[in-house]
């Protein structure tokens, strides 16, 4: 059995962070604003078009950030991922990623219209050019820049001169962790060091305050497991790391077994009232609950597209059941308005979520899609949504 020494692993973090400090660049706070003012302005000029396409009956509505999978490749085999498509990232071949000229195109292109991206795999951080993409969306202004990683290699990816910059041109870095039981972990994650993913949580959380990036954990809560959740949980409410819970899903839809978990419940309820004390927690009150208690919601995929390791559109959902989405080549057209129409002529997103035979018939319990229902939500309930903002972003 495996003792988790918490103690132990934050002054380890806390000497790497000293060695590494002054090695790293620091943001500019100039540039950080001019990139946050321009990105609200498409997001602002986003909403007012999509509530005329909203008043018009229609669904394809301009994003709200891309999804974007760099590639396939990882080095862990999670119990609970897939590509949305039931398969396993480490048994998916992997060539065929955009090279790094490709993904400067392609960030160019989605720039036209989404505000923000994030960047996802597979484990994204596995990509060599990983710094040089980033500064590519800062320099086209994206904001925030996400990054969705299991955080095994930040140490040794920030020891590199070439990875200098990498956090200072990263607004939000998200680390899954999903236990602190290092022998669970090892097992779920499949990974011989998840002592690793610890420490460099608590490395990350050192660097977040001089390089000005905001640090959050995700965390599947799983059946039988939610103890370990709640322990997650009161980790990162102590350290003042943000938390987004996310219940754990079996294919496109929720697990049953984590809703009728005897010890779930309580684990919503101190969720929800962490929330209300202030704690950072992603999402606003009203997201959380029907989040966490999958809640019928209103589907909007187009405003978070997905965009495969191969630059390829997954057109409406890449998650859909009943009808094979569209997979469009993003390369080939020069604005979002463009891609979206011919993706829309190719499959028609209105009505496309439900349980009908023409319809996706999925019904996926992640964060991503509630986020969609919130702003659905928004689009005739302006204040609403302004609070819902004004809640992620101070969760982040």
């Amino acid at each position: 059995m495996s003792e988790l020494d918490l103690n132990l692993l934050e002054r380890e973090a806390r000497a790497l962070a000293a060695d590494l400090l002054p090695t790293l660049d620091r943001p500019r706070v100039s540039r950080v604003r001019l990139r946050r003012a321009r990105a609200y302005w498409t997001a602002a000029r986003n909403f007012v078009d999509n509530r005329r396409l909203a008043r018009q009956g229609r669904e394809d509505l301009h994003p709200l950030y891309f999804i974007w999978t760099l590639l396939r490749t990882c080095n862990f085999s999670c119990s609970y991922c897939d590509d949305h498509r039931g398969s396993k990232y480490p048994d998916l071949p992997a060539a065929g990623a955009l090279d790094t000229a490709q993904a400067r195109r392609l960030l160019k292109i989605m720039r036209t219209r989404s505000p923000a991206v994030y960047f996802a795999g597979g484990e994204p951080m596995l990509r060599r050019d990983l710094p040089e993409i980033t500064r590519a969306a800062r320099d086209l202004d994206y904001y925030p820049i996400l990054i969705n990683t299991n955080g095994s290699i930040v140490d040794r990816r920030l020891k590199r001169k070439e990875w200098r910059s990498w956090l200072a041109d990263t607004d939000i870095v998200i680390v899954s962790l999903d236990a602190l039981d290092p022998d669970l972990l090892g097992r779920m994650w499949v990974t011989k060091k998840p002592l690793d993913v610890i420490r460099n949580v608590l490395l990350l959380r050192e660097l977040s305050g001089p390089l000005g990036f905001k640090l959050m954990v995700n965390t599947v809560i799983q059946p039988g497991a939610v103890q370990h959740a709640v322990d997650v949980l009161d980790f990162a409410n102590e350290r003042g790391i943000g938390f987004c819970p996310v219940p754990v899903n079996i294919g496109p839809a929720v697990d049953q077994a984590v809703l009728t978990d005897p010890q779930y419940p309580a684990l919503v309820s101190r969720i929800l009232e962490r929330k209300r004390l202030g704690h950072p927690i992603a999402g606003s009150a009203r997201m959380l609950q029907r989040l966490l208690n999958a809640q019928p919601f209103t589907c909007r995929n187009t405003l978070k597209p997905h965009i495969d390791y191969d630059g390829r559109l997954q057109w409406p959902c890449k998650a859909s059941v009943n009808q094979s989405p569209a997979s469009v080549d993003v390369l080939e057209f020069d604005h979002v308005d463009a891609l979206y129409e011919h993706a829309a002529g190719l499959v028609d997103p209105t009505g496309f979520h439900g349980p009908a035979p023409t319809q996706c018939g999925a019904n996926c319990n992640w964060a991503q899609n509630y986020s969609t229902d919130a702003y659905a939500h928004g689009l005739t309930h302006p204040l609403d949504l302004l609070s819902d903002i004004s809640s992620l972003l101070k969760a982040a």
